[in-house]
């Protein structure tokens, strides 16, 4: 589980994304399976694939807002996509027939044969798109402003 002082030491931008993402994800995870099982999934099963992928997926949101932009080699929804694994492995073994997918879905999630992970931050809902957007931004300007500072961009 996340220790809730390691989001609040985040920066503004980089806390409120992963507030956002941390209390929207359980639901909309939940959603994804249900939708895609079309009942042949138990509740429960589906309770405990959510529980497990929510809680590996706070942690690694919150070390990868923690780096240092500069430093970053994936971003937050590449965390959330490469997160649904496990919710893939239910679907499999419950023999759902996985859904069509296109080039771009296959190319960014080729492990997601199920289609679950988020292609964008709206997937997650208003307050996570606006929070998402922002972050994006904020670390783009962050990026901008050090190139400037050591001379590379004017």
């Amino acid at each position: 589980m996340v220790n809730t002082s390691d989001i609040s030491n985040l920066e503004d931008y980089p806390r409120a994304l992963c507030e956002s993402v941390i209390a929207a994800y359980p639901s909309w995870l939940t959603s994804r399976i249900t939708a895609i099982a079309h009942g042949d999934v138990s509740a429960e099963v589906i309770a405990d694939v959510v529980k497990s992928c929510a809680d590996s997926v706070a942690p690694q949101l919150v070390e990868l807002l923690a780096t240092d932009v500069d430093a970053q080699r994936s971003n937050p929804l590449q965390v959330l996509r490469l997160s649904t694994v496990e919710a893939n492995n239910v679907l499999r073994n419950a023999a759902i027939v996985p859904p069509r997918r296109d080039e771009f879905e296959v190319s960014a999630m080729p492990h997601d044969e199920y289609a679950i992970g988020p292609l964008t931050w709206l997937d997650l809902g208003e307050t996570v798109h606006e929070a998402g957007i922002s972050w994006g931004a904020w670390k783009a300007a962050t990026v901008l402003t050090r190139r400037r500072e050591e001379g590379k961009i004017s």
